[in-house]
């Protein structure tokens, strides 16, 4: 492994661990708008629908999902090229 191919995959799996976090980030805020919005009508509508609203909406669960999936991915593979780039100095 050269040492630019090794620069090259810990790039991508900070990127990788980057767009995980900004995808948590997102849902988790959108969430929290939404339901800081929500949370003042509590008296004043139905209380199924306050539910409803208040729940996380499927589209933030994906985000949170492929977040996670996202950001596991990119440690992973930071770690395996770490490894293995130190293996290839240690060796050659």
């Amino acid at each position: 492994m050269k040492n630019s191919s090794a620069r090259r995959i810990y790039a991508v799996g900070g990127a990788l661990a980057l767009l995980g976090v900004g995808f948590v980030f997102t849902a988790l805020f959108s969430y929290f708008i939404r339901y800081s919005q929500v949370d003042s009508l509590i008296g004043s509508i139905d209380n199924d629908l306050y539910l409803q609203l208040s729940q996380m909406f499927a589209a933030e669960k994906a985000l949170l999902s492929l977040g996670g999936i996202a950001f596991s991915a990119g440690i992973v593979l930071a770690i395996f090229s770490a490894i293995r780039f130190r293996r290839h100095t240690a060796v050659g």
